[in-house]
């Protein structure tokens, strides 16, 4: 998941900063840009509902891998054919991106949520300060940075196969090592307690089940 938050940052922002290079005007195309964020935020809520996590994750990276694969081929006097082309990038990024969150607090366990969700976050950061390095290399080849931006979602993309389906399934609470937390002498006795009253009361004290998304 690391790596799916790094090539999914390194194409999202290698693709928003290049707006200058595309050849129609900066400010239809940032307009474009921001504007084809808004069906792929929303649009990923039912895309997930209907094919799953890990395929929606795999198809939407290597979309974007290869639209800025095309990108590198086509002629420097076609600038609406690659403005349409980075249009759909973006949205395929901006999508993948949505479904990243969603993806990786359903595969880290309870115990390690947070830690896993702001590691992979602490990696899409590092590829959001290399994007803007990555673009230099345009001054040894103008195809470079795109072809660096296509590869590496492509990449990530195919990996996702490796990852379980979390559609439909309940929640790792542990990571399943089979030990105990150990608890202090005063939180034993105070949950010993609460046993003895809920087996006067008749009530059932068991751990609260993980929930289904």
């Amino acid at each position: 998941m690391t790596c799916v938050w790094f090539v999914n940052s390194i194409v999202y922002y290698g693709l928003s900063l290049n707006v200058t290079n595309f050849g129609l005007d900066i400010y239809l195309t940032q307009l474009a840009f921001g504007a084809v964020e808004i069906p792929a935020r929303l649009g990923c809520i039912f895309i997930l509902q209907r094919f799953g996590r890990r395929k929606t994750q795999a198809v939407l990276l290597v979309l974007s891998g290869l639209v800025c694969l095309v990108i590198t081929g086509i002629p420097e006097d076609q600038p609406m054919a690659t403005t349409v082309l980075a249009t759909i990038g973006k949205f395929a990024a901006s999508a993948s991106f949505s479904t990243s969150f969603v993806y990786t607090a359903e595969l880290f366990p309870t115990v390690v949520r947070q830690t896993g969700v702001g590691l992979c976050s602490m990696w899409a950061r590092v590829a959001g300060i290399l994007a803007p390095l990555v673009r230099l290399l345009g001054q040894y080849h103008g195809a470079i940075p795109m072809a660096i931006f296509g590869s590496a979602p492509v990449l990530g993309g195919l990996l996702c196969v490796l990852l379980p389906e979390t559609r439909g399934t309940e929640l790792a609470d542990d990571t399943g090592d089979g030990h105990r937390p150990e608890v202090c002498e005063n939180a034993t006795s105070g949950s010993q307690n609460g046993q003895v009253k809920g087996k006067g009361g008749g009530q059932d004290n068991e751990s609260t089940k993980t929930t289904y998304l």
